[in-house]
């Protein structure tokens, strides 16, 4: 069952225990290296990829001032773009992640900055080491975990003084995504994604979870509405999944045009689009 939490957000009421959790991630995420890790992608999407972290990137030093000699800690690294990306940048950069198959695949380089095993684990350890870093990023992990203000309290502990934890979540039971359901236009929650998601953020509950954790909001941005899709029946991938692609090249194409006219431009935009509620995704940015 999925309520709503005294934070504002939607949450799994009968969550997994850890155990089951760690069997469930061990089984999805070392069995092989087979599956999205070995995903291969176009131009375009990697330019995409850059440009959502060019996005983070002009935040950060644009806007919070955070620029010398700055030190970088990716919680849940994936595919190792992010580390790929700021180490270009000049910074110093450790990720964290279950597996190295992704990174290893796209990002071999970066293996030595990777530590693989439980990220829980990997986390008290660099706090008991009183490892540091300036910028903090949360990339699709904090709906994974049972307790995110836990995981939120630890991060604090190894930021340092001014540091900037990025929180990227999808934008789940958001009034679009409300409305589609409600006139019937969608005919499931296709969002809700158990075991895997045990949390659902909106932008403002994913802000009032951090200020009681210690972390203040400084900006909230949205990525492309890519759900207003779903209001034309010709581009309803809900109902019709071949229609997927088509509306994520659109998409990609879309972001790619904008960003090829102003980063600062875009960010505003999203901003915009984060303000109404808007957006597959909500990038927050604490201090």
């Amino acid at each position: 069952m999925i309520v709503k939490n005294s934070y504002g957000f939607f949450v799994i009421e009968n969550k997994p225990s850890k155990q089951e959790l760690g069997n469930y991630y061990k089984k999805k995420y070392f069995q092989s290296d087979k599956g999205n890790y070995e995903k291969k992608y176009t131009d375009e999407e990697l330019k995409f990829l850059r440009n959502k972290l060019e996005e983070k990137l002009f935040v950060v030093t644009q806007q919070l001032g955070i620029k010398d000699n700055v030190s970088f800690l990716d919680i849940g690294a994936g595919e190792g773009w992010a580390m790929s990306f700021f180490q270009e940048k000049g910074w110093s950069v450790v990720g964290l992640d279950y597996s190295e198959f992704g990174c290893k695949n796209h990002n071999s380089h970066l293996i030595r900055e990777l530590i693989v095993g439980d990220i829980y684990k990997s986390i008290k350890t660099l706090i008991r080491k009183n490892k540091k870093f300036d910028v903090i990023l949360l990339d699709n992990v904090l709906e994974h975990v049972i307790d995110p203000f836990s995981l939120l309290e630890d991060c604090k502990k190894l930021a340092n003084k001014s540091a900037c934890l990025i929180i990227e979540v999808p934008n789940d039971f958001s009034i679009l995504q409300s409305f589609l359901f409600e006139k019937k236009i969608i005919d499931n929650q296709f969002w809700i994604a158990l075991p895997d998601h045990l949390s659902y953020f909106n932008k403002e509950g994913l802000n009032n979870i951090c200020k009681d954790a210690g972390w203040e909001n400084v900006l909230s941005i949205a990525d492309y509405p890519i759900d207003l899709h779903l209001l034309n029946e010709n581009t309803n991938y809900s109902k019709d999944k071949s229609k997927g692609k088509s509306c994520h090249l659109s998409r990609i194409a879309t972001d790619n045009l904008l960003h090829s006219i102003s980063t600062e431009r875009t960010v505003a935009l999203y901003k915009a689009y984060a303000d109404l509620g808007l957006g597959r995704q909500i990038i927050g940015f604490f201090i």
